[in-house]
């Protein structure tokens, strides 16, 4: 608690990585299942203002002068959840992630209590996967109200030099780069002066597999 305290109130910004969080079992389970999904596909999306996003087609996202990110997203992800979609095992484990990371809270209470800072229940959750080329720019996410950006890494198969590592600027200018390595959970702070990216992924076929997450501040 004293650490996550500490980092969200630090000066200058820089992000905080927790390696092997999940109990082994389980990240490997989660992963399991996320590639056992159905619902991959293709998104290319291009900036629209300091918070918004378009999506285009693929074929104009290389040479689009407001380019932002192209990989494979999971969607719709309740898909996943219904019957018949994935095994027993694999439906359980992923129910009991969600319901870790999004659902029940115990995520959200734990970043809340560390950081000092009350955290709503809404929530931006994207799955996402990346083939050779596949990036995220440098953006900011100015949302009303985020505070914070956490990322969940399980792909088992990335390795060091792979690409597609975490970027983030911070206000003064400082970098620093996080590897997706399995079970690796990280938290950037959101703020105005700071940039965050994605690496082109270098990795052969598919992998990076990622969840993410966006913590707000409770507003009112």
């Amino acid at each position: 608690m004293r650490r996550l305290h500490t980092w969200f109130r630090g000066e200058p910004a820089e992000p905080l990585i927790f390696r092997d969080f999940l109990r082994e079992d389980r990240a490997r389970a989660v992963a399991a299942a996320i590639r056992e999904f159905d619902v991959w596909s293709r998104c290319a999306t291009t900036y629209h203002g300091t918070e918004g996003h378009a999506e285009i087609a693929e074929a104009e996202w290389p040479d689009h002068p407001d380019r932002a990110a192209r990989h494979f997203v999971a969607r719709p992800l309740s898909r996943v959840l219904e019957p018949d979609v994935l095994s027993e095992e694999r439906r359980t484990a992923l129910e009991q992630f969600l319901a870790f990371a999004v659902v029940s809270g115990p995520l959200r209470a734990w970043l809340s209590v560390g950081a000092g800072v009350e955290l709503e229940a809404r929530t931006s959750v994207e799955f996402a996967a990346y083939q050779a080329s596949d990036e995220i720019r440098p953006h900011q996410d100015l949302l009303p109200g985020r505070v914070m950006a956490v990322n969940f890494y399980l792909d088992e198969t990335y390795t060091r030099g792979s690409g597609a590592r975490l970027g983030y600027r911070n206000e003064e200018g400082e970098e620093f780069f996080v590897d997706p390595l399995f079970n690796t959970f990280s938290v950037i702070p959101i703020r105005e002066k700071c940039w965050h990216w994605v690496e082109p992924f270098q990795g052969d076929g598919v992998g990076r597999y990622t969840v993410s997450i966006g913590q707000h501040r409770a507003l009112g």
